[in-house]
């Protein structure tokens, strides 16, 4: 008759199950490891608040510097020099390139329109002319539609004309 034996160790919890024993210590640490309690991926949650959309400016009560009209950008002597702002109680000021201006300004839903300009009246030749030309007859063309995408406001006229503008941050 033959005694069968146990390989040794297994029988008396010697060294052969240490890594069966740290095995199943390290499955269920990962076990316990698992997905927040709201089912969300933490990973996935790092990268997409690091990856998050700005989110929209305001289009009142911010200030906008003009970058392109018409899809081409603003001339280079005249960069960063046409702004305006919107207010809540529903007037618009600001520079026009070269003039100080102000006027009414009615939005509603997704347009706006400003009412007649008021402004300075600085002869103002080359780049700053021309933008305030473009922009005193954009605004002037009645209502305008407005679209804002993170820090970037487009207004367009229903003639397809357009002005693009950034938000101006803090320190500006």
């Amino acid at each position: 008759m033959r005694t069968l034996r146990h390989p040794r160790g297994l029988a008396t919890g010697g060294p052969a199950l240490v890594p069966v024993a740290v095995l199943a210590l390290v499955l269920a640490l990962t076990g316990c490891a698992g997905s927040p309690q709201d089912g969300s991926d933490p990973a996935m949650t790092a990268r997409s608040s690091a990856t998050s959309p700005v989110p929209d400016a305001p289009l009142t009560v911010t200030d906008w510097a003009v970058t392109s009209l018409s899809g081409a950008p603003v001339p280079a002597g005249s960069t960063g020099r046409a702004r305006f702002a919107l207010t809540p109680d529903g007037t618009a000021a600001g520079s026009l390139g070269c003039n100080r201006f102000s006027s009414p300004a009615a939005v509603e839903g997704d347009s706006v329109t400003f009412g007649p300009l008021t402004s300075t009246r600085m002869a103002c030749e080359g780049p700053a002319g021309e933008v305030e030309r473009a922009l005193t007859g954009l605004f002037g063309a009645g209502p305008l539609t407005w679209r804002i995408q993170g820090r970037t406001l487009t207004l367009t006229a229903a003639d397809g004309r357009a002005l693009t503008a950034e938000a101006a941050s803090a320190a500006e």
